[in-house]
């Protein structure tokens, strides 16, 4: 009776806390930076170089039948693996245009956007500015909407990236 008692409080506590243990996400690019960058350097850089998507799966130029199995065998743990892929398969299919046209004066898109945004409400602001980073980006270095578009869908998937 007594060990029925512990495993279900030991039950009721896991399903308690899971909820918040789920909140805590990993911040991939800070792993990318951690596990693989000393290796394969930039993740956007790796990914345009080694990676292709064929169909909707990303492959690699070794590994084309299974890269989340390789991921998962290759220094990452079973949650790590959906999240990174999923973000060398959006570093793979876009251009590089943060690094060709902010990194002089911004770094990097992933530090630029952890040290630089919040998330509130649903709309991505500036921390230093305290407004919504569209309103500042419609007059920044001639943006034009279309450029607009393409900075915020980078930035909003970074900041979900990293939190």
């Amino acid at each position: 009776m007594q060990l029925n008692l512990k495993v279900n409080m030991m039950l009721i506590l896991t399903f308690l806390l899971f909820p918040a243990v789920a909140v805590f996400a990993t911040d991939i690019h800070k792993m990318w930076d951690d596990r693989c960058v000393s290796c394969h350097g930039h993740a956007g850089e790796f990914s345009r170089k080694f990676l292709k998507v064929t169909g909707s799966e990303l492959q690699g130029r070794h590994h084309t039948h299974d890269l989340r199995l390789f991921l998962n065998n290759h220094y990452l743990s079973g949650h790590d693996v959906e999240p990174v892929y999923n973000m060398l398969l959006a570093q793979v299919s876009i251009l590089p245009r943060f690094k060709n046209e902010c990194s002089r004066c911004h770094e990097n898109a992933a530090t630029f956007v952890r040290e630089s945004f919040t998330l509130e409400g649903g709309s991505l602001n500036s921390i230093k500015l305290k407004i919504p980073v569209r309103d500042f980006l419609s007059g920044h270095r001639n943006l034009q909407p279309v450029d607009i578009d393409f900075f915020m869908e980078q930035f909003n998937r970074i900041m979900n990236e990293i939190e």
